[in-house]
C-alpha cells in the first residue's frame, strides 16, 4: 500500500474513540462507558453499535447488520431486534429527548445521534469528524478535556463546599446580584457545563422543566461560571411574586436602580438605560408572565446588543433566537440493574436523598436492607429534586419503607419544605397548584383525563381517552402539545418515529385527584379499559404482541396500563365483563414481562366471576382456560392445578373454537405438562398439534411440536431423536409464525440447552461447554425466561458436574436475583435448591423446599443428579414408573449405593440395570459414574462380598478403561480424575506396586474444585 493510500484509508476510518451524549465508545476495545464507568452490554450489542457508528446517519439494512455481526451464523429473525432493544435500553434511547438509533420499518437501522471523535491520550491533537456522507475525516482539534472525577464511595458523600462570601468566581472583575449558594447542585455538572457552553455563544437560553426540577439552582450555578466574555454584570430578576404581567419591565429596571411604571413607556425607558450595557439577566420563574417576558426580551435583544438572558420557566418563551434547554430529572438507576451500594450512590437522585436525609438527621445510613426501597422511591418520584428533598425530610419519622408504602398520599405526606422557600415550593401540593392554575380550562380537562394512563401514550391514545363533545380531536392534540411545552407532560421516547408522552408520577397523582372530583371519572376509566382491551384484541388478530405492536404506542409502554385497567374493571368490579375480556387476552403481555403469579390471580378472579358476564361468558371461557393452561407451567405447584384446567379445556374444544384456537390450547397444554414433568402427555399434545397443523398451519409443526417434543424426548432419555429435532428447530425461520405461537425463549436458546445437556451426557464435554456458552450468549438480552432456563437447566448443573463450584454459585446468585426481581417463584425454587448444593448442604426433608421439589418434578429430577445421597422417594418413583428417563441411570446408581450395605446383590443388580439403561441412551457420563461405583462394591460389601458383587467389581476397571478411551479429554472433571486414579491403582496392583490409598466409600469422587473459569 502506498503512502497516499495509507493517508486515504486513515482519513476514512472510524475513530478509535467516539463520543455521543454522555457516552464514550472505544472501538478498539469494544467498550462503552459513561461518567459512572463501563456499561454492562453484551458483545453482540456492542458490535452492532460499532457498526452503526462507522457511518452515523447511514441506514444499514437488517441483512448487512446480520452479516457483519453474525458472519458465520444462522440467526433468528428476532435476534437483531433483541440486541438493538438491549442497546437502546442501556443508552436510554428515547428518554428525556435522547435519540441515538432510528429504525425505518422494513429497511433497517441508523445511528442518528450527534457523534464526534474523542482523541485518545497520548495521540496528539488529532480528531476526526464525519463528513456529509457519514464517513470520517481527520482534522486538527484542541486538546481533550480532563476526564470526569470518579463517583464518591458510599462511606461518605462528597462534602458540600463552604458558603462563599463572594457571589461568583468572577466577582473580582464583575458585579452581581446573585445570592451566595448555601449548598451544591447535586448531579448537575454536565447540565451546567452544557448550559455554560450555550450561554457562551447564544444570547437567550431558557431552562425549561417541571416544577421542583431545580431550574433556579442550575441557572444560578451557570450564572456563576467564569468566562462570560464581554458580560460585565449579572442581574437576578425573580418574577415569581409578580401578579401583573405589565410590571415585568419595571422589575428588570429595579435591578438597575430605575423606578418605572407599568406600560409601554417603561419598556422604552428601560431600553434607553440598557442600550450600551453588557449584562446577563437571569430571569427566574417566567411561566406565569411568559407572554410579557417574551415581548420584552425580544425588544431588548434587538435594541441592546450587549444583553444576554438566561431564563427559567415551565415553558419556552417561543421567540426568535431562543435556545431551549430541557432540564432532565436527576439520573436514576434502571429498575433491573443489579447494583451495589457504591453503584447506587453514583446516581444523583440517590445521592440527593442520602445527603438531605443526613442533613435532617445525621443517623441515616444507606444499607442493603432499604436500598431497594430507596431505589424504587426515587424512581416513583421521577428524579425530581424537590420531591426527593421533601421525601428525605420525612425519612426520620417513617423510614424508607414507610415512605414507599405511603407514596399514594404524597401530597399529604410530602408537605414539609424549607421555611425560607417560596410558598409554592414548600409542598408538592403548592408546586402543582401553581402550574395547574396557569392552565386553560381545556388543558385542565385533558390533563385530568390523561391521568388514567400509567405508562406512555401517543397522540392517538390521548384522543381516544380525552376527546368528547367539548374537546374535538384537534383540541386534544393541541392541548397535549401545549402541556408538553409547559412540562406537565414529558416525552417518554421517540422510537419508530412515534412520539410517546407520559405524566410524571407526581403530576399523574395530582391530576388523578382532580379527575376523581369530577362527575365523569368513571367514564374516563371505562374508556381507558376499553381502549386497552381493543388494542389487545387487535394485536391478537394481527398476530402481534403488545410489546412489538405499534397500532397504538400506548400499548407498547409497559404492563402498568393493562394492570390498572384490569384492577379498575375486574378487581374493583366497575365493569366485570370488560375486565374479564381484558384478562382473557392479556396472556402475551403478562408472559412477556414474566409476571406469572399476578396474571394467574387475575385469571382465577375472572373465571370465578365469569357467570356474571352474561352473553359474553361462553366466548370468554376458552381463552381464559387457554391462558391458565400456559401459565400453570411456570409455577411450582402447577402440577396440582392443571388437570382440572386441561379437562375443562378439552371439553370446550369439542364444540367450540377454530383450528387456530385448538392449536393454541394444545400448545399451552404441551408446555405446561412439560414444565410439570408430564412428558408423555406433552408429547400427546404435540401430536394433536401436528394433526391440526397439516396444511396451512404447517410451520407450527416445527415451531411448536418439534420444539416441545425435543424437550420431552430428551427428558425421556431419547437423546438421538431429540438432537435431530433440535437441529431442525434451530434452522427454522420463526418469522413465519404468528406471535402467539412463539415462546418467549428463542429457538436458539432452548434448543442449545438441550444439545448441551445431550452432548455432556454423551461424554462430549468440550463440545457441550461450547454449546452452553452459545446458549448463554443468546440469552444475554433475551426474555427473562430464556436467561433463567439456561442458568437453571444447563449452566448451573453442568458447572456442578464439571466441578466448577464457584462458577455454579455465581450463576445461582444471578438466577436468584432474576427470580426475585421478576417474582418468578418457579425459578426461585431452582435457585434455592442449587444454593444448598453449592454450599454442600442437604436439602431439609419435610420443609417447604422439599415439598416444592415433589410438586415440581423436573426440579427434583435435576437436583438428584447434582446432590450426593439417595434421591427423594418421589424422584425414585418417577424413574421406576419410567415417567422420566434422562436422569434415571444416575438415580438408580444413587439408590443402589444407598442399599449396598443392606442388600448387596439387589444393589449390584440395580447398578447393572442402570449401566445398561445408560448405554442404551448413549449416556457415557452416567456409564462412567456407574462403572466407578461398581468398582467399589466389593470393598463396600465387606467382609464377605457375594460372587455377583465381586464379579461386578472385577469387571468395572475394564468398563472404565473402555469409556475413558473414548471420553477422556484430559480435563480435571471430577469423574475423569476419579477414573484415572482407579486405572492407575489397578495397574499398580497388577504390577505388585502399592498404589495411593483411595476412599472406599461407594462411588466416592474427588471434592469439586473451586475453579472459576468461564
Amino acid at each position: 500500500m502506498s503512502a497516499g493510500e495509507v493517508v486515504d484509508t486513515l482519513a476514512n476510518a472510524a475513530p478509535a474513540v467516539i463520543a455521543f451524549g454522555p457516552f464514550l465508545y472505544d472501538a478498539t476495545r469494544r467498550e462503552i462507558s459513561d461518567g459512572h464507568g463501563f456499561l454492562r452490554l453484551g458483545s453482540r450489542a456492542l458490535h452492532l453499535l460499532g457498526v452503526l457508528l462507522e457511518q452515523p446517519g447511514r441506514l444499514y439494512s437488517r441483512e448487512e447488520l446480520v452479516a457483519r455481526v453474525w458472519p458465520h451464523t444462522v440467526v433468528e429473525e428476532t435476534s437483531l431486534r433483541v440486541h438493538i432493544s438491549a442497546l437502546r435500553k442501556v443508552l436510554g434511547d428515547g428518554l428525556d429527548g435522547a435519540r441515538y438509533i432510528a429504525n425505518v420499518p422494513g429497511r433497517g437501522y441508523a445511528f442518528v445521534g450527534e457523534a464526534k471523535p474523542s482523541p485518545l491520550p497520548g495521540r496528539g491533537a488529532q480528531t476526526v469528524d464525519a463528513d456529509e456522507s457519514g464517513a470520517w475525516a481527520s482534522r486538527p482539534s484542541p486538546a481533550s478535556p480532563p476526564a470526569s472525577p470518579p463517583a464518591s464511595p458510599p462511606s461518605s458523600l462528597p462534602p458540600s463546599p463552604p458558603a462563599s462570601s463572594t457571589s461568583s468566581p468572577a466577582s473580582s472583575r464583575s458585579r452581581s446580584t446573585l445570592p451566595a449558594r448555601l449548598s451544591r447542585p447535586i448531579g448537575r455538572g454536565q447540565d451546567i457545563a452544557q448550559l455554560t457552553g450555550l450561554l457562551a455563544r447564544e444570547r437567550l437560553v431558557t431552562i425549561v422543566g417541571a416544577g421542583g426540577m431545580g431550574k433556579t439552582t442550575v441557572a444560578l450555578a451557570v450564572a456563576e461560571q467564569p468566562g462570560r466574555g464581554a458580560v460585565e454584570e449579572v442581574r437576578l430578576v425573580d418574577l415569581s411574586h409578580l401578579s401583573d404581567p405589565a410590571l415585568v419591565a419595571a422589575e428588570l429596571g429595579r435591578t438597575q436602580g430605575l423606578i418605572l411604571a407599568s406600560g409601554e413607556a417603561s419598556a422604552d425607558l428601560l431600553i434607553a438605560a440598557l442600550r450600551d450595557a453588557r449584562l446577563l439577566f437571569v430571569l427566574d420563574n417566567c411561566e406565569h408572565v411568559v407572554d410579557a417576558v417574551a415581548v420584552l426580551v425580544a425588544r431588548l435583544m434587538r435594541a441592546c446588543p450587549g444583553l444576554q438572558f438566561l431564563a427559567t420557566s415551565r415553558e419556552p418563551l417561543d421567540i426568535e433566537a431562543e435556545w431551549v434547554f430541557k432540564l432532565p430529572p436527576l439520573a436514576l438507576p434502571a429498575t433491573d440493574d443489579p447494583l451495589s451500594l457504591q453503584d447506587l450512590l453514583a446516581y444523583p437522585a440517590i445521592q440527593l436523598f442520602v445527603e438531605r436525609a443526613r442533613a435532617n438527621g445525621d443517623t441515616f445510613e444507606l444499607t442493603d436492607a432499604h436500598a431497594p426501597a430507596l431505589r424504587q422511591l426515587c424512581g416513583f418520584l421521577d428524579g425530581i429534586p424537590l420531591a426527593i428533598e421533601l421525601a428525605a425530610a420525612r425519612v426520620g419519622a417513617l423510614g424508607v419503607q414507610g415512605l414507599l408504602r405511603r407514596l399514594g398520599s404524597a401530597f399529604e405526606l410530602l408537605n414539609r419544605g424549607r421555611r425560607t422557600a417560596l410558598s409554592r415550593h414548600r409542598t408538592l401540593q403548592a408546586v402543582m397548584d401553581w402550574s395547574y392554575e396557569l392552565l386553560s380550562d381545556s388543558e385542565r380537562l385533558v390533563l385530568q383525563r390523561l391521568s388514567v394512563f400509567r405508562g406512555a401514550f401517543d397522540l392517538e391514545g390521548a384522543v381516544a381517552i380525552a376527546a368528547c363533545e367539548r374537546l374535538d380531536r384537534q383540541r386534544v392534540i393541541d392541548d397535549v402539545l401545549s402541556l408538553t411545552a409547559k412540562s406537565l407532560i414529558v416525552l417518554a421516547s421517540a422510537d419508530h418515529d412515534l412520539l410517546l408522552h407520559r405524566l410524571l408520577y407526581i403530576t399523574r397523582l395530582y391530576a388523578e385527584k382532580r379527575l376523581a372530583d369530577t362527575d365523569n371519572a368513571g367514564e374516563v376509566h371505562r374508556r381507558h379499559a376499553g381502549f386497552i382491551a381493543a388494542g389487545l384484541q387487535h394485536a391478537r388478530q394481527t398476530g402481534a404482541s403488545v410489546s412489538e405492536y405499534h397500532w397504538s404506542a400506548a400499548l407498547a409502554s409497559s404492563i402498568s396500563d393493562l394492570r390498572a385497567a384490569i384492577e379498575w374493571a375486574l378487581i374493583d368490579g366497575n365493569d366485570v365483563t370488560l375486565g374479564i375480556r381484558l384478562t382473557a387476552f392479556a396472556k402475551r403481555s403478562y408472559d412477556e414481562v414474566g409476571l406469572v403469579e399476578e396474571y394467574l390471580r387475575h385469571l382465577e378472579t375472572a373465571l370465578a366471576k365469569l357467570p356474571t358476564a352474561g352473553a359474553e361468558a361462553a366466548g370468554l371461557e376458552l381463552p381464559l382456560l387457554v391462558a391458565a393452561g400456559f401459565m400453570l407451567g411456570y409455577v411450582s405447584d402447577g402440577s396440582t392445578r392443571y388437570p382440572a384446567v386441561f379437562s375443562r379445556t378439552r371439553e370446550l374444544l369439542r364444540t367450540s373454537g377454530s383450528d387456530e384456537d385448538r392449536i393454541e390450547a394444545f400448545y399451552g397444554m404441551s408446555t405446561t405438562s412439560y414444565g410439570q414433568g408430564d412428558y408423555r402427555l406433552s408429547l400427546d399434545c404435540c401430536e394433536e398439534i401436528r394433526r391440526l397443523a397439516t396444511g396451512r398451519f404447517e410451520p407450527l409443526s416445527v415451531a411448536i411440536s418439534d420444539r416441545v417434543s425435543t424437550l420431552c424426548l430428551h427428558a425421556l432419555g431419547r437423546h438421538d431423536e431429540a438432537e435431530r429435532l433440535a437441529r431442525r428447530v434451530i434452522d427454522f425461520n420463526g418469522a413465519r409464525v404468528d406471535r402467539r405461537f412463539l415462546s418467549g425463549v428463542p429457538f436458539g436458546v432452548s434448543m442449545r440447552v438441550q444439545l448441551a445437556r445431550i452432548q455432556w451426557l454423551r461424554g462430549e464435554f468440550g463440545t457441550a461447554w461450547k454449546t452452553l456458552e452459545e446458549a448463554l450468549a443468546h440469552s444475554e438480552n433475551a426474555h427473562v425466561f430464556a436467561r433463567c432456563q439456561v442458568l437453571a437447566t444447563a449452566a448451573i448443573p453442568m458447572a456442578i458436574w464439571r466441578g466448577e463450584t464457584a462458577l455454579a454459585d455465581r450463576w445461582t446468585q444471578e438466577l436468584r436475583d432474576l427470580s426475585a426481581r421478576k417474582g418468578l417463584g418457579y425459578w426461585m425454587a431452582y435457585a434455592r435448591c442449587f444454593g444448598h448444593v453449592t454450599a454442600g448442604e442437604a436439602i431439609p426433608l419435610g420443609g417447604a423446599l422439599a415439598l416444592t421439589m415433589t410438586r415440581c418434578a423436573p426440579l427434583g429430577d435435576l437436583i438428584a443428579t447434582c446432590h450426593a445421597g439417595r434421591p427423594p422417594a418421589a424422584v425414585q418413583a418417577r424413574v421406576d414408573e419410567q415417567v422420566v428417563g434422562w436422569c434415571a441411570p444416575e438415580v438408580m446408581r444413587l439408590v443402589a449405593l444407598d442399599e449396598l450395605a443392606q442388600a448387596p446383590d439387589a444393589a449390584v443388580d440395580r447398578l447393572g440395570q442402570a449401566f445398561e439403561l445408560a448405554e442404551s441412551q448413549g449416556a457415557r457420563f452416567w456409564m462412567l459414574r456407574i462403572a466407578l461405583s461398581m468398582a467399589t462394591t466389593a470393598s463396600a460389601a465387606a467382609p464377605a462380598p457375594a460372587p455377583a458383587t465381586q464379579a461386578a467389581a472385577s469387571e468395572a476397571p475394564g468398563l472404565v478403561s473402555g469409556l475413558m478411551s473414548v471420553i477422556d479429554d484430559g480435563s480435571d472433571i471430577p469423574d475423569l480424575v476419579a477414573a484415572r486414579a482407579l486405572l492407575v491403582s489397578v495397574t499398580a496392583r497388577s504390577q505388585g506396586i502399592d498404589a495411593p490409598r483411595r476412599s472406599t466409600r461407594p462411588g466416592a469422587l474427588p471434592a469439586p474444585s473451586d475453579r472459576s473459569r468461564e
